[in-house]
């Protein structure tokens, strides 16, 4: 193998994985309630998870909604809230998970929680 050839090969393995480093994350929750759950628990609840996106660095959006979705693979599983969190890369989501902003939202929520499912994917 040339010089040259193996220099470029280098070249493009490490941009490859500089780009996978700096690809942003989607981190989606979808949530059920416990059946006691009061309409001003989860208001609490709804306050705690919106009020990360000013908290949390890293987050570039932060929705969070109920389910209303007409087909039936969506009201199978019961869910009944969902978050949709983009971060700026893995690294953010990382720090998200420990950050004591978010783990005090956890707090808020976990006494109500029935259910829980997680997925993250890069964009």
């Amino acid at each position: 193998m040339s010089m040259i050839f193996r220099s470029l090969l280098v070249l493009v393995m490490t941009a490859v994985m500089c780009g996978a480093a700096d690809k942003q994350v989607h981190h989606m929750v979808m949530f059920t309630w416990k059946a006691e759950t009061t309409a001003e628990q989860a208001a609490a609840i709804e306050k705690a998870l919106k009020g990360l996106k000013d908290k949390v660095p890293g987050i570039v959006s932060l929705t969070y909604g109920k389910q209303n979705s007409p087909e039936d693979a969506a009201k199978k599983h019961g869910f009944q809230y969902g978050l949709s969190v983009i971060f700026a890369n893995a690294a953010a989501r990382d720090g998200y998970i420990t950050h004591a902003d978010h783990v005090a939202a956890v707090q808020v929520l976990l006494p109500h929680l029935a259910d829980v499912a997680v997925l993250d994917y890069d964009l």
